[in-house]
């Protein structure tokens, strides 16, 4: 659990909705710092696929500095590592506790957003379990009260089957929830639709291709947690021969389009999220909640 006695502001939203951007502007105004909440951008070498930022200066392992703005907990996991929930938050709240200025914990991942807003109380003997050693059929039996809710390839999807696990293990058990104001950026589908089509033209623009060969040829496979995501398993098929490239794009922008779709879901459990994308009323709303007025 976290003991953070301060505030923390939060910039949620699905997938190429522009939160980045946002979140870099009003740490300028707040005086502030960003802590990732994407569970993709944590991995080492999960670039171009997981629209990684880039870094203006590297200060240590998973500290970067972007405009002038402190970033924590990008680029710091290898991806054959499972990386608990656990060990996020416990990471997160170190931060927490030692950095001066306005915490900005920005991501599409809504767990780890929930796990550090609403405080969970986690385990480690039950978010640190060697996964790697287990089946399929051994995950879905430690994921039964789950599989009912999710759908068939997700019953056989290790990722999928991990997470549940893992949600099973914190028996939603909740401590003091921190002191937030909760931003979800507010696009409308079509919008969405084209930005997530602009971005997949660009990242294989850019290299998604050969970074995915690249990343083969390092010893990683796609049974690696980093690499069975958005991006990066659609490959699989094609370096088996069995779809093409033009394949592998429309599959990752159908496999993209229903990940947003099942962010905005889960965002939309929080009652008291502000949903926006007015940059000035964010900015201001922000203001008011850190000043107090």
């Amino acid at each position: 659990m976290i003991a953070y006695e301060g505030k923390i502001v939060i910039i949620a939203g699905p997938t190429a909705s522009g939160k980045s951007s946002i979140a870099i502007n009003l740490a300028k105004e707040l005086n502030g710092y960003i802590i990732n909440a994407d569970s993709r951008q944590i991995y080492k070498h999960i670039d171009i696929g997981s629209a990684k930022p880039t870094p203006d200066e590297i200060l240590s392992d998973d500290v970067w500095v972007i405009d002038g703005i402190k970033h924590f907990l990008f680029d710091f996991v290898d991806p054959k590592e499972q990386f608990s929930l656990f060990k996020y938050q416990k990471l997160v709240s170190e931060i927490l506790n030692t950095q001066e200025g306005i915490p900005i914990l920005v991501g599409g991942t809504g767990l780890y957003i929930d796990s550090v807003v609403f405080n969970y109380d986690l385990k480690e003997s039950s978010n640190n379990l060697d996964f790697s050693k287990l089946s399929i059929e051994q995950l879905q039996e430690r994921a039964s009260k789950y599989l009912p809710d999710m759908t068939e390839s997700d019953r056989g999807n290790r990722h999928r089957l991990i997470r549940a696990i893992q949600r099973e293990s914190l028996g939603r058990s909740k401590g003091k929830m921190l002191d937030n104001i909760y931003f979800v950026i507010d696009v409308d589908k079509d919008t969405l639709k084209d930005r997530i089509r602009e971005r997949i033209d660009r990242v294989f623009k850019d290299g998604l291709l050969e970074e995915n060969i690249k990343l083969l040829e390092m010893g990683y496979t796609y049974n690696d947690p980093g690499l069975n995501s958005i991006g990066y398993k659609e490959f699989e098929e094609y370096f088996k021969n069995s779809i093409s490239l033009d394949e592998v794009k429309e599959n990752i922008y159908t496999n993209t389009v229903k990940y947003a779709k099942r962010q905005r879901t889960w965002f939309k459990r929080n009652k008291e999220s502000i949903w926006s994308n007015n940059y000035e009323q964010i900015s201001q709303l922000a203001l008011n909640f850190i000043t107090g007025e």
